[in-house]
C-alpha cells in the first residue's frame, strides 16, 4: 500500500469512514451522526501538507446536547448487569481488530503514524485496553470498615457520571481507549472531544461501539476546536469529571476553569524524559533504545527519551552507535509499509520543531543531524531530519523544554550524583529509564529518579494493567492499570445504625 495520488487517499478514506462520515466528519451524539450549526473545518494531511477532510464543528449546543444525552444514559448504564458491559467490552475489542485496516488508514492518514505501527501495535493496543478493563466492570468493590459499636459502616464505589475527555493528536485510536475504556468500565458515560487534527479514527470507534451494543448516550462524540469545542466540554454543569492529555500550558488552563466548578481531573501532560546510561551498559541495546525513543512517531511522545544523560567514557562509543543504526531507519510516506518514522502532525509544529534547532545553535550548543535513509525527497510533507545536540547546557531550550519532536539534547556525567542532579534538572517528571548492569545502581537510581514511570534497561514498556502517570508539570492523577478506576470512580461512606441510636444529649 503505497500511495501517493489524491483520488487514491480519498478512496482509502471514503473506505475507512462510517457511512454518516463520508462526505462530511460528523458528530456522535445520543447513538446517532449529528451535523454541526454549519461551522466545519478541514484536517490535513501531514505527509503531504494537502486537504484530507472536512469536519463538521460541535459548537456549545450540540456539546450540551452531548452531555445530556449522556447525563441520562449513565444510571442505566451503571445499573446494568457488570458481566453485561463486560461483553460489550469484548465486542468492542472484537470490533477493532475487525476494522484494523480501517482504524490504522484513518489514523495513519490523519496523524501521519506509519502504517506498519498503526496496524499492528496502534489497533492491538486499543483493542487490549478495552479487554482489560472488561474485567473491571463487575469487580468494583467497597469495603467493611470498623467502627464505634452499634454501627455498620461501609464505603460504596460510584461512577462520577458525566466524564468529558480531550485527546491529544500523536496516537488518537490509543489515547481514545486509554480514556474511554476505564471510564466507560465504571459506569460512566463519556463526551469524547478529539484533537481537530486527529479526529477521524473516533468517529469509526464511535461506529464500532454502537454496534458493539453500547446504549445510546453512553459515548458521544463532538469535534471542533479546544478554544471553543473544548471549553464548552469543560465548562458544562452537567461535566463531572474531565480527563485531558495534552500540552502542559492547556492542562493549567483546563483545571482553571475545572477549578471554578470543582470538578474532578485528570490531567495527562508533556515530558523531558532522561535516558541516564552508565559505562557498564551493552552499547548496542543502549544506542538502540535511545535512538527508538527519540525518532519513533518523530518524538511526538509523551515519554520520548529526548534528554541523553551518559557516562562521559561512554559517550562518543554510544553516539557512534546511534550514527550506524539511524541509516537503517526508513523516513518517509506513511502508507508504505517500509516507512518507520512518517512527519510530523502540522505544518505549525515542524515550525516549532525548527525554532528548536535554531535555538540550540544559537544559545551555542553543537548541532549534528543524523544521517537516515530519507524518502521524502520533493514533498511537501512535515518531514523533519533528527538532530542531535552535544555540549549542551542545563538552562538551554533544548535541555528544558518539551519540543515534542525528533531533538536529543546530551549531557554527560562523571559521577552516580552527577547523573541524578542532571536527570531531575527539570521541571517535568513523567518517565525516564536507567541503563546499567549494576542491580544495587538501578535500585539507588530509581529511588531518587523524580518521575511517575522509571524503566531499567528499556524504554517505552506500557501494559493497560500498569498505571501511567507524572509528576509536576507532567500532571496529575494516574491513567490504566487498576488505578484508573479510583480516578473515575467516587466514594460514598455509608453507616448503619445497628443498635437504637442514643443522643449524646440524651439523659444518663
Amino acid at each position: 500500500m503505497n500511495l501517493d495520488g489524491v483520488r487514491e487517499v480519498q478512496e482509502l478514506l471514503r473506505d475507512a469512514l462510517p457511512a454518516g462520515c463520508r462526505d462530511i466528519g460528523r458528530n456522535w451524539i445520543g447513538g446517532a451522526w449529528v451535523d454541526s450549526s454549519g461551522t466545519s473545518f478541514e484536517t490535513i494531511d501531514p505527509s503531504t501538507g494537502r486537504p484530507l477532510h472536512r469536519i463538521a464543528v460541535a459548537d456549545e449546543s450540540q456539546v450540551a446536547a452531548a452531555t445530556l444525552a449522556a447525563a441520562e444514559a449513565y444510571e442505566a448504564w451503571w445499573a446494568l448487569d457488570g458481566h453485561a458491559r463486560a461483553t460489550i467490552f469484548w465486542n468492542i475489542a472484537k470490533g477493532i481488530r475487525e476494522k484494523r485496516r480501517e482504524l490504522a488508514v484513518l489514523d495513519t492518514l490523519d496523524a501521519g503514524r506509519p502504517l506498519r505501527d498503526t496496524t499492528s501495535r496502534d489497533v492491538e493496543r486499543a483493542a487490549r485496553i478495552f479487554e482489560f478493563f472488561a474485567g473491571v466492570t463487575d469487580r468494583v468493590r467497597g469495603a467493611l470498615i470498623p467502627v464505634a459499636p452499634g454501627f455498620r459502616n461501609v464505603t460504596v464505589m460510584e461512577p462520577q457520571g458525566v466524564v468529558g475527555a480531550i485527546i491529544p493528536w500523536n496516537y488518537p485510536l490509543t489515547n481514545a481507549a486509554t480514556k474511554l475504556a476505564p471510564a466507560m468500565a465504571t459506569g460512566n458515560a463519556v463526551v469524547l472531544k478529539p484533537s481537530e487534527e486527529t479526529p477521524l479514527s473516533a468517529m469509526l470507534l464511535a461506529q464500532i461501539a454502537h454496534e458493539a451494543g453500547v446504549p445510546a448516550g453512553v459515548l458521544n462524540v463532538v469535534n471542533g476546536p479546544g478554544a471553543t469545542t473544548g471549553e464548552a466540554l469543560v465548562r458544562d454543569p452537567r461535566v463531572n469529571k474531565i480527563a485531558f492529555t495534552g500540552s502542559t500550558a492547556v492542562g493549567r488552563k483546563i483545571a482553571a476553569i475545572a477549578g471554578e466548578g470543582l470538578k474532578s481531573v485528570t490531567l495527562e501532560l508533556g515530558g523531558k524524559s532522561p535516558c541516564i546510561v552508565f559505562d557498564d551498559v551493552d552499547v548496542d541495546g543502549a544506542a538502540a533504545a535511545a535512538l527508538f525513543s527519540l525518532v519513533s512517531n518523530q518524538g511526538q511522545t509523551c515519554t520520548a527519551a529526548t534528554r541523553l544523560v551518559v557516562s562521559r567514557s561512554v559517550q562518543e562509543r554510544l553516539l557512534a552507535r546511534m550514527r550506524e543504526l539511524a541509516l537503517k531507519v526508513r523516513v518517509g510516506n506513511p502508507l508504505d509499509m517500509r516507512t518507520m518514522v512518517g512527519p510530523l502532525i502540522s505544518r505549525r509544529q515542524f515550525e516549532r520543531v525548527q525554532r528548536y534547532i535554531d535555538a540550540g545553535v544559537e544559545e551555542g550548543a553543537t548541532k549534528e543531524m543524523l544521517d537516515v535513509d530519507w524518502a521524502v525527497e520533493n514533498s511537501d510533507g512535515y518531514f523533519v531530519r533528527p538532530t542531535i545536540y552535544t555540549n549542551v547546557g542545563v538552562n538551554m531550550k533544548i535541555h528544558r523544554e518539551e519540543i515534542f519532536g525528533p531533538v536529543l539534547a546530551v549531557t554527560p556525567f562523571d559521577t552516580e550524583d552527577e547523573a541524578i542532579d542532571l536527570a531531575n534538572h527539570s521541571n517535568f517528571g513523567l518517565a525516564g529509564s536507567i541503563w546499567t548492569e549494576n542491580l544495587r545502581r538501578a535500585e539507588r537510581m530509581s529511588a531518587k529518579l523524580r518521575t511517575g514511570i522509571v524503566w531499567i534497561n528499556a524504554v517505552h514498556a506500557l501494559h493497560p494493567g500498569s498505571p501511567y502517570g507524572g509528576l509536576r508539570e507532567s500532571g496529575m492523577g494516574l491513567e490504566m492499570g487498576l488505578e484508573a478506576v479510583t480516578q473515575f470512580m467516587r466514594t460514598k461512606s455509608v453507616w448503619t445504625a445497628v443498635e437504637p441510636w442514643r443522643s449524646p444529649w440524651a439523659p444518663a
